[in-house]
């Protein structure tokens, strides 16, 4: 092994999980395979396999699982996907919010222990979700996949232009958060720079920690990544004599036609995306591209042994269809035919499937570009940061930032039933002040809707002068 080999890889817990990772990652598509050789290679048939047993699994582990059951009348098997199509309504988020805030009651089957986890989400619609222990681990199984098909190792240094939502818990809890968070990180050798300050002083000093990192690769939000390229150009020399393997965006879309292109030139090695939610778990990937011409080898694979994704209602002109996902394994909180909040461009391969309704392949994802907000000083504040401070507030259903032509936050309108609590209040102006002082002071306003895209979507951050006038909005409430 190289010197500069051997400065990347991790340190021993790194290198302990990477051997594990390696090992799932190979039995898992190799258990998949098998499946799809027994079911004669037929996706749909081995899929249906799987989604009955892991309907099973969680009706018998999860009261979240028997209560949406009983709310929909759903049988413990199907004999089709016509007949999940048939009889499952599509899950939105608001779904989800309500089965997971009910009481729990003492009704009859086995309860198993869950962990909780909060996600803003690309709309802006805060929502907390219970997951069984091996849920995480099914998870970084599907990014490893994927992440080995770039070269890129489980040991590896890596370095993440990311959000920070450890930052915004408070007391002993908070600062326990935040110690596991730099511990965890210096285990694994993980660099970690914030993405919410998007200034081009602090996009620099995020290159310089980029060069001294000793990093093998970079993960990053898409927009946030394109930011980066732009303030460091002048390093690119430097930053491409790193030989990195690899740079995956994620968390959203690329804002503009030549964001690629212009990452590539910075870091000087493959750019991909990853797609998927925090409730879902990675759902798709663009795979190498081809060798003999660079081009891309045809939009994203499915994780298909673990989620199947299908075509709902289309939400605009041009074919742009609503993305269901329905998850393949035991869940505490079972996806089925789950309205995730994107409009993809399926390729003609996934038209062809939409009759069974599985995709294997998808386009493109249309849409999903978070915009930023300026601080009172002008800097760029990207809105992943408005979603960590504001996503496991109880009292929030959604929230939206508008805009001023300054780039400013004019208002902040929320949708909730009642007007916030002053507890509730007084957490949301000391989270958002966290970020930036005056985004502490804007005004609050509850709204019954909030503004849409055409798609359908509500941007977490909106030009005031796109805004749709305030419905039943409460101005400071």
């Amino acid at each position: 092994m190289s010197a500069r080999a051997a400065h990347r890889r991790g340190a021993p817990l790194a290198r302990w999980r990477a051997a594990r990772l390696r090992r799932e990652a190979d039995a898992a598509e190799a258990r998949f395979a098998a499946e799809r050789h027994a079911a004669d290679d037929d996706l749909d048939a081995a899929q249906l396999a799987r989604f009955n047993a892991a309907w099973a699994q969680s009706l018998r582990r999860s009261p979240w699982a028997r209560r949406w059951r009983d709310q929909t009348g759903l049988p413990t098997r199907f004999g089709s996907w016509d007949e999940i199509a048939a009889s499952a309504p599509i899950q939105r988020k608001a779904d989800l919010r309500a089965l997971f805030s009910a009481p729990q009651s003492d009704e009859p089957g086995a309860t198993e222990r869950a962990t909780w986890r909060a996600t803003g989400g690309a709309t802006a619609e805060p929502l907390r979700f219970p997951m069984f222990g091996e849920e995480p681990r099914i998870a970084a199984r599907d990014h490893w996949t994927a992440r080995r098909r770039l070269g890129v190792d489980p040991g590896d240094r890596l370095f993440l232009l990311w959000g920070h939502a450890h930052l915004f818990g408070t007391g002993w809890r908070g600062a326990a958060a935040r110690w596991r968070r730099i511990a965890a990180d210096q285990a694994l050798g993980y660099t970690r720079w914030s993405a919410y300050d998007l200034s081009d002083e602090a996009l620099r000093a995020g290159g310089a920690a980029l060069l001294r990192s000793g990093a093998a690769y970079v993960i990053g939000y898409s927009g946030a990544l394109d930011r980066f390229a732009r303030a460091n150009a002048a390093a690119a020399e430097a930053i491409r004599a790193l030989e990195l393997k690899a740079v995956i965006a994620t968390a959203e879309a690329f804002p503009r036609p030549e964001s690629r292109a212009r990452i590539e030139a910075l870091f000087g090695c493959p750019v991909a995306m990853e797609y998927g939610a925090m409730e879902t778990g990675p759902l798709a990937h663009e795979p190498p591209r081809r060798e003999a011409d660079g081009a891309p080898a045809g939009g994203f694979e499915v994780f298909a042994r673990h989620h199947r994704l299908e075509l709902g209602p289309e939400l605009a002109p041009g074919g742009a269809r609503e993305l269901l996902v329905t998850s393949l394994y035991p869940r505490a909180a079972p996806l089925i035919r789950y309205a995730i909040g994107d409009a993809v461009r399926p390729t003609a391969e996934g038209m062809d499937a939409a009759a069974q309704g599985g995709l294997a392949r998808l386009d493109g994802l249309i849409g999903r570009s978070n915009d930023a907000v300026l601080t009172a000083a002008g800097a760029p504040l990207h809105s992943e940061a408005l979603t960590h401070a504001l996503r496991d507030l109880p009292d929030l259903a959604a929230f939206q930032i508008l805009r001023g032509p300054d780039g400013r936050a004019r208002r902040l309108r929320y949708e909730a039933p009642a007007p916030l609590p002053d507890a509730a209040r007084d957490a949301l102006r000391a989270r958002l002040g966290r970020l930036d002082p005056a985004l502490g002071e804007t005004p609050l306003e509850r709204v019954d809707s909030l503004s849409v895209s055409p798609a359908g979507k509500r941007p977490m951050v909106i030009d005031e002068a796109c805004a749709t006038p305030r419905q039943a909005a409460t101005a400071g409430a």
